[in-house]
């Protein structure tokens, strides 16, 4: 079975490519648009795949604790945190219910019975959904984004005029750009010594999500 190192590393390998098409020679006939939109669209079962490895491993450590009694507040606190980013809103809101040291005698064992059929949660699933059902938060985390990598700028610019290949040209190589220097700033890690956390895996779902939109859109 792949481990979470190799799942992170193809996430992190089709971000890389998507900033280097002059590097994908390989792929003659096809324009940098479609490769660099497919390239976001290939993160998808390495992304989901890569959740679920890191909500086995937090449920089990979960399970373990549990085992020995009570959590204290700052574990319950902790849990939380980390299943934020990993379950989708209305199975967090469930399991942190559960999820505190007051939450009464019966709670642990429905924790383990919530904890066991939750399933991850990933930037696809989201984006899938009509936009008024979509969370508000990821929103506006996608937007913060899209203007962090000039996104709406280069949407802006799109939008005066005819779409020509020249300028089409121009905006991609920026947003190649803006998109490697983010990715430097922030530090998401590029090999499998370093981890892509529960923390860094929203702005890095964000990223995504904002370039695919945007590509989408003007395809």
């Amino acid at each position: 079975m792949p481990t979470e190192e190799s799942h992170q590393l193809v996430v992190l390998a089709r971000l890389s490519e998507f900033c280097q098409w002059r590097g994908a020679s390989a792929h003659a006939g096809e324009d940098p648009w479609s490769f660099m939109r497919r390239k976001l669209l290939e993160i998808e079962p390495a992304l989901a795949a890569f959740k679920g490895q890191l909500l086995d491993g937090l449920r089990e450590r979960l399970f373990s604790e549990l085992s020995q009694g009570p959590l204290s507040a700052e574990r319950c606190a902790d849990y939380r945190d980390l299943l934020d980013r990993l379950l989708s809103r209305g199975d967090f809101a469930d399991v942190a219910i559960h999820l505190a040291p007051d939450a009464g005698p019966s709670s642990g064992a429905m924790l383990r019975q919530l904890m066991i059929s939750a399933k991850p949660h990933h930037l696809f699933v989201e984006e899938r959904l009509p936009l008024a059902q979509r969370s508000a938060s990821w929103n506006r985390l996608v937007e913060e984004l899209s203007r962090r990598v000039g996104l709406d700028l280069f949407a802006r610019m799109l939008g005066r005029g005819k779409i020509t290949a020249r300028r089409k040209a121009y905006v991609l190589r920026r947003i190649r750009r803006n998109v490697a220097e983010y990715c430097t700033v922030v530090r998401i890690p590029t090999s499998a010594s370093d981890t892509l956390t529960p923390f860094m895996l929203p702005r890095v779902e964000a990223l995504v999500a904002a370039n695919l939109r945007f590509l989408t859109k003007y395809r």
